[in-house]
């Protein structure tokens, strides 16, 4: 499964490296990957980041990862444009291409019900995939001149 994110309305005062690192200390089974177009290509990142789970143990360490970043790092950044408040838009696929996504700072109220929902999707969504697939996913992604590791 690959879970793609960004973060919305923070401007400059976090970076996507300092919520990927957080994610990659608290939930440290996945691999992490940054969006680093390599020069000349200019670009507004509508993914930020990617984060390769290699199994179904890795949901639940990474959800919760997901949801003390948003709320350590993320929220206290209130107070900008009316209506636009920081958030997390998680995008979680499967290599057929089948998705949830979901949005930090919206939709969820507390933790219990962000984690039940992260579990249930990568449950259905992981029954589709296959590891060598994974596999082959990891590897194209760590060999990209487009992505770099974190951790």
């Amino acid at each position: 499964m690959l879970l793609h994110g960004s973060l919305m309305h923070v401007t400059d005062s976090l970076s996507s490296g300092r919520f990927v690192r957080f994610l990659a200390e608290e939930a440290p089974a996945a691999h992490y990957f940054l969006a680093q177009p390599p020069d000349g290509i200019i670009m507004t990142a509508a993914v930020g980041w990617k984060v390769i789970v290699p199994d179904l143990s890795t949901i639940a360490p990474l959800a919760g990862a997901l949801w003390d970043g948003y709320h350590s790092l993320v929220k206290p950044l209130h107070g900008g444009s009316i209506g636009r408040f920081p958030q997390v838009h998680v995008k979680i696929r499967n290599m057929k291409g089948l998705y949830d996504q979901f949005v930090l700072g919206q939709d969820f109220k507390d933790r219990e019900g962000f984690c039940h929902r992260m579990k249930e999707t990568a449950a259905i969504l992981h029954s589709k995939d296959h590891q060598a697939e994974i596999h082959e996913e990891l590897e194209r992604t760590a060999a990209s001149e487009y992505w770099t590791r974190v951790g």
